[in-house]
């Protein structure tokens, strides 16, 4: 469409005119509005209110290593990406070098306020690692007496003396590992000493502390450094029992980076190191020489052989799994012959003759055979409880009642009491006699009462309650009487009486032995 223009310029005499000219603009700007957005509308999606660009375009990294971005507003968080490039367009050339890069000697600083009281503060760090630690901007001295002591294993810093708190703590790593250019050295001043012997050159970076305060280098201020003499010296003489701290930190470590190594999918982020499985080994490419002790120990171990016959031109020691047998055996050569790894306990060769017997050693005490079971001395278990068998023994190793002699039995002892009372009545004395009360049946006319076994005044077993309903119960732990030399009352005790009437009670019993 064309670009907005005047349709009657300098002829707006005619009211027609006019109305076409507005008409020819309104259009104009119709035509411009998008999604139901004015001009206005849409310029405030792309421009800010300074009326720089402020479009919605937006960048990512995919969860495939993609490189894509994506222009507009999306409900969909995944929808609308275009890819510009892929992880292998990002990733470069496998095994070429694109640089180096001087790695930093100072990282990982972390400025703690310190709490009331504290002295551990947590800090992770390698071995490797040394440590710079600075006391409200002030360096402090590790290990031993000094003023802190640091701990790997745990990852933390301990300070000698408490903090007061509100001091900050400030913790530094050296990356000692790479940079074989930093060197720490303190020194204990003597009386007026100024002059110190410390070896470096021109190109050397030195930073001087005295009591844990940085200096300042030059003649008009703390102290000179001579590399010719290989002194450090004070513009003023030191009193004794001061620290002087010299560090020596010349960045001469360069790391050379390849594409594969720029990203965390390829190497290890810890330690840097390319993950295993990158890298790609060809099947045999590794010789046994190549593995540490492999060849040895494959010397030193024996060789098996699986198979029907023996192995040709064993050497002393070599296994052999002889298939050819059944059930199969393993042999070991001695330098002349294969012999059994252990004779003296093969199986024997079975058959379906051999079913269901037993392997047993030989009569002589030579060899193992199989045999059927002898069961000559042995009682058949349909014999037990069965006529002209042999009777059974319960839990206790006791005949059951069913097996028992006819002279044994069973009995009932009763006692009817009119007016119950709370007391102990008396049912029955037995002399040379064993009992066993197994059951309890009692109950009322009217009224209710507590009833419970009795054994010359000595109360057993549960509390039962008696009603006109009758209560008949097998006694969960029967109560055994044994009056074989001295005689028993058998008894029960009445208990909790409301105006109980016609109570009576029943004891079931086995006699166990006259």
């Amino acid at each position: 469409m064309a670009r907005i223009r005047q349709q009657f310029p300098q002829n707006y005499g005619s009211s027609g005119n006019i109305s076409t000219e507005f008409e020819n603009m309104i259009r104009y700007l119709n035509t411009a509005e998008l999604g139901n957005k004015t001009i206005g509308e849409l310029l405030a999606k792309l421009f800010d209110t300074d009326g720089n660009f402020d479009g919605p375009v937006e960048f990512q990294r995919s969860l495939a290593g993609n490189l894509e971005y994506r222009i507009g507003e999306y409900a969909d968080d995944s929808a609308g990406w275009v890819v510009i490039a892929s992880p292998e367009d990002l990733r470069g050339e496998p095994g070429v070098d694109i640089g180096s890069l001087n790695q930093p000697i100072y990282y990982g600083r972390t400025d703690v306020t310190a709490t009331a009281a504290q002295t551990v503060f947590n800090y992770v760090f390698a071995t490797t690692d040394e440590l710079l630690v600075y006391l409200d901007g002030v360096l402090q001295t590790g290990g031993g007496s000094a003023d802190y002591e640091k701990d790997q294993s745990t990852g933390t810093v301990t300070f000698t003396s408490a903090m007061a708190g509100g001091e900050v703590v400030t913790l530094l790593k050296i990356r000692n590992a790479v940079d074989n250019g930093y060197v720490r050295t303190d020194f204990t001043t003597a009386d007026a000493q100024a002059v110190f012997a410390y070896v470096h050159d021109e190109d050397d970076t030195l930073t001087v502390y005295f009591n844990g305060i940085l200096q300042r280098e030059g003649g008009s201020y703390d102290y000179t450094t001579s590399p010719a003499s290989n002194t450090i010296t004070l513009t003023s003489a030191t009193t004794a029992g001061n620290l002087l701290t010299v560090i020596e930190s010349n960045d001469v470590s360069a790391t050379t980076l390849s594409g594969i190594m720029t990203e965390a999918d390829f190497v290890d982020t810890a330690t840097g190191l390319i993950l295993l499985n990158k890298i790609g080994i060809a099947s045999g490419a590794i010789s046994q020489a190549s593995v540490a002790n492999l060849a040895t120990d494959l010397a030193a171990s024996a060789k098996l052989t699986v198979a029907g016959t023996a192995p040709v031109s064993p050497a002393t020691g070599n296994l052999w799994h002889d298939t050819s047998t059944s059930p199969n055996e393993l042999k070991y050569y001695d330098g002349t012959q294969w012999l059994r790894t252990s004779p003296e306990s093969s199986l024997p060769t079975f058959t379906a003759a051999n079913a269901n017997q037993v392997l047993r050693v030989n009569g002589t005490g030579t060899a193992l055979e199989f045999a059927a079971v002898d069961l000559s001395s042995v009682i058949p278990k349909t014999e037990k409880g069965a006529a002209s068998g042999i009777a059974t023994l319960d839990g206790n190793a006791r005949l059951p009642t069913a097996q028992l002699p006819e002279v044994l039995s069973s009995q009932s002892l009763f006692l009817e009491v009119t007016t119950p009372a709370d007391q102990t009545y008396d049912i029955k004395r037995i002399y040379k006699q064993k009992l066993r009360i197994q059951g309890l049946a009692i109950r009322t006319s009217a009224g209710t009462c507590n009833v419970q076994v009795s054994v010359n005044g000595v109360t057993y077993g549960t509390v039962y309650t008696a009603s006109s309903v009758p209560n008949e119960v097998t006694l969960g732990t029967p109560i055994e009487i044994d009056a074989s030399a001295s005689s028993a009352m058998i008894q029960f005790a009445v208990t909790s009486n409301a105006a109980s009437a016609n109570l009576e009670v029943v004891l079931a019993c086995s006699v166990l032995s006259s």
